[in-house]
């Protein structure tokens, strides 16, 4: 999966699977966590989100189940 890199306090890059419909995101702590079922149009949201951290709190963080890699 391609990520790329986004100006945001804590995450370093954001990539998406549209086939598998799975999110990915890089923290700055060296984590990364995957999100499934996630759909383009919330791919899309996040990335044009004025506020990339704030976005994923509010709209992914607690609305999809996440693993780690």
């Amino acid at each position: 999966m391609n990520r790329y890199t986004v100006n945001d306090r804590n995450i370093i890059s954001v990539g998406y699977d549209e086939v598998h419909k799975t999110l990915e995101i890089e923290f700055k702590l060296q984590v990364i966590h995957q999100y499934f079922g996630v759909t383009l149009d919330e791919f899309v949201a996040l990335m044009k989100a004025p506020e990339i951290e704030t976005h994923y709190f509010n709209n992914v963080y607690c609305h999809y189940y996440y693993d780690v890699d």
